[in-house]
């Protein structure tokens, strides 16, 4: 008898046989109608917003600016990969609220959150990054010197690299990825996260395009991945639409 008859099935087959499983129900990831919104949103506040908020923002009160400055460190990816341990950690300590669960599940669950959450915001902050360096903007540390329509592509200055903004990226992926996962309290983190992209503005180191980039590119490598992550039973279940359906609300 052959010593791999009785070996479980490796990784890629397991991923395969649980995709297989959902493949009737998947849907496909509506990127053009939010293309076409992220395009909008970014050219209005280029077009609309960038000039004055550059003109302004050396006038803002500096109590607002000092604030601004404390609370925008949290799109750091360092702080959020360690916020989601502490999370992951806090999780541990009182699984036992889903006591109708086998405790090695919902451990591997609260893994599995962790995971789509932290490679959500690291995808993003990923892509970000090589693109503020490759578009080269100015910031608008430079805006009377060079404007708003200053470009210096391949530039590894820091004051040619505002778009787009790598914080808000992090913070759109982090806070979308949140209120997927949990949807009752969903326009709380989407306020939130708005409000901690605005600090990127107040500090004067981004432009509101900048940051409306970031948000929106953050935001929808977070919903992609959420329906990536649904299509093979991860943290989200297919819906009957096809939508993404946080699996932590039938667990409580």
């Amino acid at each position: 008898m052959s010593d791999t008859a009785g070996a479980k099935p490796g990784c890629k087959a397991y991923l395969k046989k649980r995709y297989e499983a959902r493949r009737t129900i998947h849907r496909r990831v509506p990127w053009k109608a939010f293309a076409l919104f992220a395009i909008n949103a970014v050219a209005i506040a280029f077009f609309v917003f960038d000039r004055p908020l550059g003109q302004a923002v050396k006038s803002l009160s500096p109590p607002l600016v000092s604030i601004a400055g404390d609370v925008t460190d949290i799109g750091r990816l360092a702080w959020i990969l360690a916020g989601l341990a502490t999370i992951l950690l806090t999780g541990y300590v009182v699984r036992r609220r889903l006591w109708k669960v086998r405790r090695r599940f919902r451990m591997t669950y609260l893994g599995q959150m962790a995971a789509y959450v932290g490679f959500s915001v690291i995808l993003a902050s990923a892509i970000a990054n090589p693109l503020k360096f490759l578009i080269g903007r100015a910031r608008p540390l430079l805006y009377e010197q060079e404007g708003i329509f200053s470009f210096t592509p391949f530039s590894w200055d820091f004051l040619h690299q505002s778009f787009p903004s790598g914080h808000s990226a992090n913070i759109g992926a982090l806070f979308m990825s949140l209120a997927l996962l949990f949807p009752r309290f969903r326009l709380v983190f989407i306020g939130i996260g708005l409000w901690l992209g605005a600090t990127r503005v107040i500090i004067g180191v981004h432009y509101p395009s900048d940051v409306a980039a970031g948000l929106a590119l953050g935001a929808w490598l977070a919903f992609a991945l959420s329906i990536a992550f649904a299509r093979f039973g991860f943290v989200f279940s297919v819906g009957r639409e096809g939508w993404p359906i946080p699996r932590l609300s039938r667990l409580l």
